[in-house]
């Protein structure tokens, strides 16, 4: 995540509007707001800097999703739940996960049906919820898998294992 906050640092200077560098790539912007929303809570000195940007990308996101809901709908969930988690509101978070994760099945995008998946498991073992986040990544691993992203799914099988290790230690 380190060298994802760098190239966000570095392509932060470039335009983003229509004869940007994310004028075409929308999922690069929401891959930065996750970025910065994940270096809000992890970089307390510059949570606001951070914060700033996830919810600036909100916001944009929010615009794609008046004009394509089918395409930007999950994709705003997520960011929303990564805000959601970000102010420790639990019980909302886990309700924009839980939309992101419907949107993007019922619109067929695998991949991103998997990613939220994914940061649903992150949000669950913040909280400890172990066996909640282990339900999640079975779910991501599967999404992945269909998907074709072996190295995802490799990285998500190493995840389990070590968190499968953990529990067994307690």
């Amino acid at each position: 995540m380190d060298a994802a906050a760098q190239f966000l640092e570095m392509s932060s200077g470039y335009p983003t509007g229509p004869n940007g560098r994310s004028s075409h790539l929308t999922s690069g912007v929401v891959l930065d707001g996750l970025i910065a929303f994940h270096f809000a809570r992890k970089e307390q000195e510059n949570e606001i800097r951070w914060r700033n940007i996830g919810e600036d990308v909100i916001d944009l996101t929010r615009q794609w999703a008046k004009s394509s809901n089918w395409n930007f709908s999950n994709k705003l969930y997520l960011l929303e739940a990564e805000y959601f988690f970000l102010e420790d509101d639990e019980t909302r978070a886990l309700a924009k996960y839980e939309q992101s994760i419907k949107a993007a099945s019922d619109h067929h995008f695998i991949h991103e049906e998997g990613l939220a998946f994914e940061r649903a498991a992150r949000f669950h073992l913040h909280y400890g919820r172990n066996e909640e986040a282990l339900v999640c990544l079975s779910q991501t691993k599967k999404c992945y898998k269909s998907w074709g992203a072996h190295g995802l799914v490799n990285y998500i099988e190493r995840t389990v294992a070590e968190l499968d290790k953990v529990q067994r230690t307690r």
